[in-house]
């Protein structure tokens, strides 16, 4: 083990974790991604409601609290950061043709039931940055240096394989 780790360090370098980097990032391709919030409901109805309390002036994250059956309700309906993707379609249509701020004013309906959706705000998402990714590019390097290592050995080995009495077992078998 010693050996290994030794051999596995010894074969990093600036160099090689910055072209690791380089691959990693080549093909990134920036999107879009929302933080919304959500209220979920069982009917159109009770949808058509909370949005005639939103546009009272009502405050989202407390109708969300009180209202919502869905899973993200007593978060105030926080569903995070998501890209495009992560949500059915009819829900994530509607998310990204909001504004910031601005929530929906008809009912989303999806297998679920009906939401009401309020969009926080929007990014494009960014390449990671060498440093946040530099302990995990030195692992896979280190793995890699690692598994060459061994299928070196391993080619130039002359493995026989025992059964549980001592007998050989050919490699054919």
């Amino acid at each position: 083990r010693e050996y290994l780790t030794f051999h596995a360090e010894k074969s990093i370098n600036d160099e090689k974790i910055q072209k690791a980097y380089d691959n990693l990032i080549k093909d990134f391709k920036p999107s879009d991604e929302l933080h919304a919030r959500h209220i979920l409901v069982e009917t159109e109805e009770a949808a058509k409601e909370i949005i005639a309390e939103l546009e009272k002036g009502a405050d989202f994250v407390e109708l969300a609290k009180a209202k919502s059956t869905g899973p993200s309700g007593p978060n105030g309906g926080d569903l995070g950061f998501f890209g495009q993707g992560a949500m059915v379609p009819s829900f994530e249509e509607a998310a990204f043709a909001l504004d910031v701020g601005q929530f929906t004013k008809e009912p989303v309906q999806t297998q679920f039931g009906f939401h009401v959706i309020k969009l926080e705000e929007k990014r494009t998402t960014q390449a990671p940055t060498l440093d946040e990714v530099r302990e995990n590019l030195e692992g896979e390097l280190a793995n890699q240096a690692v598994s060459t290592l061994l299928e070196g050995i391993r080619k130039g080995a002359n493995i026989k394989v025992f059964d549980e009495n001592g007998k050989e077992i050919k490699q054919n078998q």
